[in-house]
């Protein structure tokens, strides 16, 4: 028969996003119950409930393309990211595939340089005309296509580049060069970047990654402050939302979904770096012991929050947990 827990029904219907408010809608999404419940039970109720209350922004278990924030999508700025590509890659840059076939450094120094094919991800113009392009690297082939493993991370790489030319006619020079800077995501991709601000003149990236495998899921959140051609890591892994339900079985001790929205407020130590808030809304269903089910029928299970708050501050060198706590479970 068909397992499915209040969790999965919740998972079916709507699994909402956490993202910065400061770049996009925020959404919650996972069911809010504290009861001793049988799989059909008042906690599928409950599920319902918590998912009318959310944002219709969708989360998306890490995929094999790398997702464009709305703002990135547009035909204006697929055609700046182009122009910004050819500057950066010239002749290595193929307009037919949108991206370029390039030997970059190994992140892992095993050897001098590998072939990598680069995509833009996302780019920032700057109020003083230079700008910004963020784009993914991933394993090249002998036949120049993307080769990634699924446990593969996209490569971090950032451009800083300057206007060339007449204004506004779309030519560019590149800056500096931070190639293969950091490794994030699976299937070759980085994930969802959104331009943030850490604090008065202090710009910044926040990329929602993660991994899915063998029915598990887990998304973090990476933060990196840009300065003037150089970009510092802030922190790498701070855990957003997981699930094991593609692992959820009749047989399955336990089942949990949890997942947090994420925004930017002033440091309550007056600090020049903003604090991190996110609120986490879901649940974890345990199979209720000492019970008996016939071979047809699904367990009983107790249901609990896993709702809070954790607020991180930045130390001096990342950021930390100063409040609260995070309910994640890790995978």
């Amino acid at each position: 028969m068909k397992y499915c827990t209040p969790l999965a029904l919740l998972l079916a219907t709507t699994l909402l996003g956490a993202c910065s408010d400061k770049t996009a809608p925020a959404g919650a999404g996972a069911a809010d119950t504290a009861a001793d419940v049988a799989a059909s039970s008042p906690a599928a109720d409950a599920a319902a409930a918590a998912a009318s209350d959310a944002s219709s922004e969708s989360v998306r278990p890490p995929s094999a393309t790398a997702p464009k924030t709305e703002e990135m999508n547009t035909p204006q700025a697929r055609e700046r990211e182009a122009g910004m590509m050819r500057a950066v890659f010239g002749k290595d840059y193929r307009d037919d595939s949108d991206d370029a076939l390039a030997d970059l450094p190994d992140p892992d120094k095993h050897i001098d340089k590998l072939s990598y094919v680069v995509s833009a991800v996302s780019h920032k113009l700057l109020p003083d005309g230079r700008a910004i392009l963020v784009a993914n690297a991933e394993t090249a082939n002998t036949e120049g296509t993307a080769e990634s493993a699924h446990a593969s991370p996209g490569l971090l790489n950032v451009f800083f580049l300057a206007p060339k030319g007449q204004p506004g006619d779309g030519q560019w020079q590149v800056v500096k060069r931070l190639e293969n800077i950091a490794g994030l995501g699976s299937s070759g991709q980085l994930g969802e970047v959104h331009w943030v601000t850490l604090g008065a003149n202090k710009p910044g990236l926040a990329i929602r990654h993660g991994y899915t495998g063998q029915g598990y899921t887990i998304t973090q959140l990476a933060l990196f402050e840009i300065g003037d051609g150089k970009v510092t890591a802030l922190d790498g892994g701070i855990d957003l939302y997981s699930d094991n339900m593609g692992a959820c079985g009749p047989d399955t001790d336990e089942c949990w979904m949890v997942d947090g929205k994420w925004r930017f407020a002033q440091a309550r130590d007056g600090g020049a770096y903003d604090d991190l808030l996110i609120d986490f809304k879901g649940a974890s269903e345990k199979i209720k012991p000492g019970v008996t089910v016939k071979p047809d029928e699904d367990p009983p299970r107790i249901a609990t929050p896993l709702n809070g708050h954790a607020r991180y501050g930045y130390d001096g060198k990342a950021y930390k947990l100063v409040e609260g706590k995070n309910p994640v479970p890790g995978i």
